[in-house]
């Protein structure tokens, strides 16, 4: 019987990142205990800003230089046809004179 993992969203990963920051704060763990939660800590850091790093891609994809969410195929996203070559749709908000 196969099991499924749950995706741990961000925000639980931030809970669970402020939880060893607690832990070490607090002054009671072991040093071998505390050097473990240290290195996890550092792990969960490292992995969250590299999903925050990816959503800035994603939001700076999205926006324009003037800071107003332009339309998905000016950002290089073709969101037509779930992916599949763009097939003469133009959304009726792009710009048409900036072409």
């Amino acid at each position: 019987m196969a099991t499924t993992r749950k995706k741990v969203t961000f925000e639980e990963q931030m809970a669970n990142l402020q939880e060893i920051v607690n832990q070490l704060q607090q002054g009671n763990l072991s040093l071998d205990d505390s050097i473990k939660q240290f290195k996890d800590g550092m792990k969960l850091a490292n992995k969250l800003q590299t999903q925050l790093d990816k959503a800035d891609q994603t939001l700076a994809q999205l926006m324009g230089d003037d800071g107003q969410l332009q339309p998905a195929e000016e950002a290089g996203e073709d969101l037509s046809n779930n992916g599949v070559q763009n097939q003469g749709y133009h959304s009726e908000f792009a710009d048409k004179d900036k072409k």
